[in-house]
């Protein structure tokens, strides 16, 4: 019956607490690098920790020391993150449209694999039939999309660019080419390839992402063609 004393209650309430955490992370309710995992840790290595004062066991003991000590340095970064990490206004924007809901910790691995780029009038960013090389967002500007040396659409502040095909290195159904004022943030593809292969906050946030801009990109590619058609029939 010793299990029922209070240390060794709140023991195996410890138990309990690095079984739940460890098992949130494994099923994806919960991230690693988040306050309630390393708080989760730390009551639970807490929890550990106080049983022993009633069968003491050094090496126990130092293995809940260090875990206590390693979820107070978690945190520790974390706050100093939030608080240190600033983005301006353009960036935010430009996270929310392509990461919307990511950290500031991996938002930051993001910014430093991309840079702003200021294409020249009729230069080509994505080849059709080639990968794109990039994944963008275009800040300021336009840029023409065509099909076959056809146009389709325009592309206006806001937009993202390469997300069918960042992902895989898949040959690009469209071309696409700067028009005028155009100003983009470029992330390499195949850094960004590197970067989701082994992150996995940043996989499901820009796949979340992607969704719903390729939803959007639909709906105006088919009301613009519905415009051309529209004019083409009344011309006749």
């Amino acid at each position: 019956m010793q299990d029922f004393t209070l240390p060794g209650v709140v023991g195996l309430a410890g138990v309990a607490l690095y079984v739940l955490a460890y098992a949130a992370m494994q099923l994806g309710f919960v991230r690693g690098q988040t306050y309630l995992y390393a708080g989760t840790n730390l009551a639970a290595a807490a929890c550990v920790l106080f049983s022993l004062t009633e069968t003491y066991n050094l090496s126990s003991a130092l293995i809940q020391i260090m875990w206590i000590l390693i979820s107070i340095a978690g945190m520790t970064r974390l706050w100093l993150i939030e608080r240190m990490v600033r983005f301006s206004e353009e960036e935010r924007r430009m996270l929310d449209a392509i990461a919307p809901g990511l950290p500031k910790d991996q938002a930051s691995k993001l910014l430093e694999i991309g840079d702003w780029h200021h294409p020249a009038r009729g230069e080509a960013l994505i080849e059709e039939g080639r990968p794109a090389p990039v994944l963008g967002w275009l800040a300021s500007g336009s840029l023409a999309v065509s099909m076959g040396g056809l146009p389709i659409l325009s592309l206006g502040p806001g937009a993202v660019i390469g997300e069918m095909t960042y992902h895989d290195a898949a040959p690009a159904s469209a071309r696409i080419e700067a028009l005028h004022g155009a100003r983009l943030f470029c992330i390499d593809a195949a850094r960004l390839r590197a970067l989701i292969s082994r992150n996995d906050a940043v996989a499901t946030a820009l796949e979340r992402s992607i969704a719903h801009t390729l939803r959007g990109k639909l709906r105006t590619t088919s009301a613009e063609l519905r415009d051309r058609a529209s004019t083409a029939f009344s011309s006749r």
